[in-house]
Formats: structure tokens, sequence, C-alpha cells
């Protein structure tokens, strides 16, 4: 009988294809949790207190009818969690107690190599089998590896040394900057000495109160940019911050009917977003080196220091935060979720993060440190490659042609990889994928790659030199203005490029993978020439609705903050979700009320470490490299970031931060 309804289970719901593509509440709490967690701190706080977190394969040698519901309906990967893969915070010394030998509970477990993996290992799966076996009929098979914590402390290192006395020296020429700058420089209103004044916090706060303060009328025109950066990072925090409901979400059944929910589909074709930093890089590139154009001789010789300057301004905040996260943020916090969420970027960080450095870890695959950094390594490959073809290729007709074989090669990689890898046609935010996308074969060859992001970059460029052009020529861009009301449709269909993508969602329908591969190759062109037709439109004054948004002057601080935002927000939520105690329960005001935590939390953390690090690193490896570094000057005013300058005997360009940040 149980057969049967299974069978007529599966005609129902399945649509005749052999997967399950829903459950009602009563058959999906036949199922085990695909989540549990011991109580930790009741754990932990114990002296022999030994917590695992391990990940369970669900097995049945006795053709049970509930793991086969279970396999079928995970089958079905696009919305659904793998409910025969369990994933289970342990208190082995409580709830495992009485499958442990009893030698190991005696030396106890506040060393863990007394119980060795094998052991362990034997233990939880036995434990398991028995609680699975009682409520389920269903056995357990654990797959490696094991994070276990325990009150032993962790070890220290050289490193952990190193970047403490680094930090502490910052500190102290911070402090020293600004009593400097207080009671020598401001205090008795003569010149300061540039060194000290680097490190200044009044200087810097000067700095980042007052951005962007002497704009010529043409860059003027520009500060649209200063909104799109904003929100576009705004939305990848926002995106980022949902980690917590991927890894540890209490009511699994919502967060799968989530995806039957068609405002949702908009947040899992977002990652496209991410195509504006790449618009803005061009834009700002191509738009800078015309202006630098008008009064100095361009050549070859001005590209290994504008890379030089491109370098300074990015690295410098960027290797603290991974210093740090390759030392001490391990040491943040403690949780059930710790090794997973936290300690597997740090030792990660201390493997690959000179791939980081070098800006090209976008190329390696399956290492956590750091993941956001992708964009960071595919801009500077992609600002490398822009500089060298608008720097060396002067001719206006083989500028456009490079132009134009550099877009073919942007739309044809997209659908190469797809095509002969078989992949997704978009970053398939799926349950799974959402815990561990960094394995993801998408995400890996097309989402990150520098040679699979070209399209939007160049058309940057295109679209900078267009904007230069039309303001160098004065022409009268406001008889465009009667197809204003065409403008305003940009946004929607920005939205509508997102929702395009979730045809990939949709239940019963499979896609060729040449429908795959064209998707994957024009989604973004599409969006990119919709946005580039959006920025024309704000910096010509065509339409006024979106203008006036992304114009407003507040968003100019937070824009400044935007790159330390950027890098620090990824270690907040991994320090949040690695110190759960608890399952989070998923609803829709909570997770808008979690995603805006941190996102205001990521902008308030940024702002000291831009006075303290950013700032101070920044302006000190800039005045080095120019020669200025022990020269004396008046409260030095800065110079504006979107302005190009002559940087003293180098003659190096000062980009916008926006430009190859964010």
């Amino acid at each position: 009988m149980k057969a049967i309804s299974l069978i007529l289970l599966h005609l129902l719901v399945c649509q005749c294809s052999g997967v399950i593509y829903k459950l009602n509440d009563s058959d999906f709490s036949r199922m085990p949790p695909v989540f549990h967690l011991d109580d930790y701190d009741h754990c932990i706080t114990n002296p022999d207190g030994l917590y695992c977190s391990v990940d369970i394969d669900v097995v049945s040698d006795t053709g049970s009818e509930l793991y086969s519901m279970m396999k079928t309906y995970s089958d079905y990967n696009r919305k659904h969690f793998n409910h025969t893969s369990l994933h289970y915070g342990i208190c082995v010394t409580h709830t495992c107690k009485k499958f442990l030998p009893i030698n190991a509970m005696s030396k106890t477990l506040n060393n863990t190599g007394d119980l060795s993996n094998t052991d362990l290992q034997l233990v939880l799966e036995t434990c398991l089998n028995e609680s699975l076996w009682n409520h389920y009929e269903l056995k357990t098979k654990i797959a490696a590896p094991i994070y276990c914590n325990n009150i032993e402390e962790q070890v220290k290192d050289g490193g952990h040394l190193a970047v403490g006395v680094f930090l502490l020296v910052l500190l102290t020429m911070n402090v020293i900057g600004t009593l400097y700058d207080a009671v020598f420089v401001r205090g008795q209103n003569r010149a300061g000495n540039n060194l000290l004044l680097c490190f200044s916090v009044p200087h810097n706060f000067s700095r980042l109160i007052n951005p962007y303060a002497k704009l010529g009328p043409r860059e003027e025109r520009l500060k649209v940019f200063h909104g799109l950066r904003t929100l576009t990072i705004m939305s990848v925090i926002f995106c980022h911050s949902l980690l917590p409901f991927a890894l540890a979400p209490e009511n699994v059944h919502y967060v799968e009917s989530l995806y039957d929910n068609i405002m949702h589909f908009i947040f899992l074709n977002g990652t496209v977003v991410v195509q504006t930093f790449f618009i803005i890089s061009g834009c700002l590139l191509a738009y800078k080196l015309e202006l630098y154009a008008e009064n100095h001789e361009i050549n070859w010789t001005l590209l290994p220091k504008i890379l030089i300057n491109t370098w300074v301004k990015l690295t410098p905040s960027y290797m603290v935060v991974l210093a740090v996260t390759a030392t001490w943020l391990g040491y943040a916090g403690s949780g059930p979720f710790w090794k997973i969420a936290v300690m597997r970027e740090v030792d990660d960080c201390r493997i690959d993060g000179w791939a980081n450095m070098l800006y090209i870890n976008n190329y390696f695959d399956h290492t956590q440190c750091m993941v956001q950094t992708w964009y960071l390594a595919s801009n500077m490959q992609l600002y490398i490659l822009g500089y060298v073809t608008c720097i060396l290729i002067k001719r206006g007709r083989c500028r456009k042609a490079a132009l134009i074989l550099l877009f073919i090669v942007g739309i044809i990689t997209p659908i190469a990889h797809t095509y002969f890898q078989n992949l997704d046609a978009v970053l398939m935010i799926t349950p799974e994928t959402a815990r561990s996308f960094m394995d993801n074969p998408t995400f890996n060859h097309v989402y990150k790659r520098g040679h699979t992001n070209i399209f939007n970059f160049v058309l940057g460029i295109a679209l900078g030199f267009l904007i230069y052009r039309l303001q160098t020529n004065e022409v009268n861009m406001q008889k465009y203005k009667k197809y204003r009301y065409l403008f305003l449709l940009t946004f929607p269909a920005i939205a509508g490029s997102m929702f395009i993508g979730s045809v990939f969602y949709l239940d019963g329908t499979s896609t060729s993978i040449y429908t795959k591969a064209i998707y994957a190759g024009l989604i973004k062109p599409l969006f990119g020439i919709i946005l580039a037709i959006l920025i024309i439109g704000c910096v010509f004054k065509i339409e006024n609705v979106y203008r006036t948004i992304l114009e407003w002057n507040g968003w100019k601080i937070p824009g400044k903050l935007s790159y330390c935002a950027f890098l620090l927000h990824i270690a907040l939520v991994r320090i949040a979700t690695g110190s759960l105690r608890t399952l989070v329960p998923l609803t829709n005001l909570r997770m808008i009320e979690i995603t805006i935590a941190f996102i205001v939390m990521s902008y308030l953390v940024a702002i000291p470490f831009w006075l303290l690090v950013d700032a101070p690193l920044t302006e000190f490896l800039q005045k080095l490299l120019t020669g200025s570094l022990c020269q004396r000057t008046e409260e030095t005013k800065e110079v504006p970031d979107n302005n190009i300058a002559l940087m003293n005997n180098l003659k190096m360009i000062d980009t916008e931060k926006g430009n190859s940040r964010l």
C-alpha cells in the first residue's frame, strides 16, 4: 500500500518525469532534518567537551521507500537541498557518550589526538546510525572531513607575531601623526611634514568628508558613478549576507519554497549586477586618458607608471585585510560553524594568499581565501589589457578595430566555456550552491575569470571615449530629451535582464546546451548596453528621475568607503555565521533585517579602517614613489581623485579609486 502511495505521489507531483518537484508538509516532515545542532556552549564549557560538525550521507540497504522519496526529491537540485546529505553539529561527549571508548573518556578529548580521526568517525557513525535507525529506519555514512572544536588553545606562529607588530606600529604612527597635526600644524598654523601628515586622522578625515572637492565641469558630470558604485556594492553585500541562511537554515522547506516565488527570481539572477563595476572602470580609464592626452603625450613609458600607481592604490589595505584573515581572524570567535565558515578561509589564505597579492586568484579554484576579491583580480587584468590597448594603439581606426575584436572575444569566451564544459547558462544559486559556490564549475570557469568579463570592461572603454567626444565637440544632447521616457525604461529593462534567467529555474524544463551557451554569451552584453544607455542619459541630463537619485551628493562619502566595505564585509559575515549557536529561522522580515544590518555594519567598520589603514598607507606609498615624502607643506589639500594629475617627476595618473577599486 505504501508503495502504491509513493507511485501516485510521483505521478501527481513529478509530472511523470521521475523527479519530485514539491512535497506537502506532511511528507516533508517524514524526512530527517537536513540541519541539526546540539547545544554548543553547554558542550564546549565542559572541560572534556568535544563538539564536531559532520556531513552525513544517508544510506539504506533495505529498499526504504522513505529513502527513495528523499533521493528523488533531492535529485531536483535547482530548488532543493540534498536531503540525503545531512549537516549536524554533535556534542560527541554528550550525545554519543555511550559509544566512546572508556580510555578516551578518561584522557579526554582536550586533545583530539587521544581519539584518532578513524575512531572518531566510527563513534559518530555508530551513534548517528542508532538515532536515524530508531526514528527513520535509515543508516548513515560519515563524509570526511570532520571539524571538531574543543577548549584547546590555537597555536600562534611567527605570522601572527609579524602581523600583530605591523598593526601596532601602524596604530602608533596614527597616534603620532594625529598629535603632530593637532598640536604643531593646525595648532600653530604652520607647515607640516608629509610623512607624519599621512598618518593624521584629522587630515584623513578632512579628505573623507570633502571628497572630489575640485572637479572640473566635465568630470563633475560623471558623479552618477558615486551612486552606481555605492548601490552596487550594497547589493553585493546584501547577497553575501545571506550566508547564514544558506549554511544553517532552520526552516528548510520554507527556503526551498522561495524558489517558487517570482519576486525572488531577480535576486537569484542578480549576480550579473557586478558587471556595473567593470563598466565604471573601463569608462573612467578611457575618459581619464583622453583628458590626460589634452596636455601630455601618451606613450608606452606611461604604462608601467600607471600600473604601479594602480597597484599602490589597491594593495595596501587589501594586504592588511589578507594578513589579518590569515592570522588573527581565527581568534575572533567560536561556534559550531567556526571551522567551516572561518577557519577554512584562514587556512586557504595561508596557502593561497600569494595569488591574491599577484591578482591572479580568480584563476585558482576551490579556495575560500577572500573569495569576493575575484573581482579585484579580474579588474586588474582587464585594467592592464585596457591600458595596453589604449596607450599602444593610438590610431583611431586601429583602436576601434582592437575594441571590436575584444567585444567579439568577450561574447565568444562565455559561449565556448558553457558549450564545451557543459556549464549552466548563469551562476545558478541553488540551495546547495549557495553553501559552497567555490566548487561550482560555472562560477569557476565563467563568472570570475578575467577573459569572460571582457565585454563590459571594453564597453566601458567605448563609453568613456564616447562621453569625452560628445563633451569635447559640445554636441547638443538636449535634442534627445524628447526620448526621456525611453530612458526611464532602462531600470525596468535592467531588472528584466536579470529576470530572464528565471527560465532556468522553472519546473519541468530542460534547456539545450545551445540555448545555455547563447544566453551565457549575451546576458552580460545585454545588461551592459542597457546600463550604458542609463549612464549616458544621466551624464547629459537627458532624464531627471534616475539622475536625481544617482547624483545625490550623499553617495560621495559611501562611494569613497566602498572599497574598504567590500574588503571587510565577508569577514563580518563569516564571523557572524561561524558564531551562530542555533539554526537561523528564515522569514522575509528576518532576511531584510540581517542584510541591512550587514550593510550598515560594513560601512561603519569601513570608516575607521579607511582613516587608520587605507588612506594613510595609500598616501604614504604615493608620496614615497613621487619623492615628496620628506617635504614640508601647508596642511595638505587633497588632489581630487577624479582629476588627472602629474605625480611630480614620475608623471603618474592619479586615477579615481573607483577606477581600479570599487
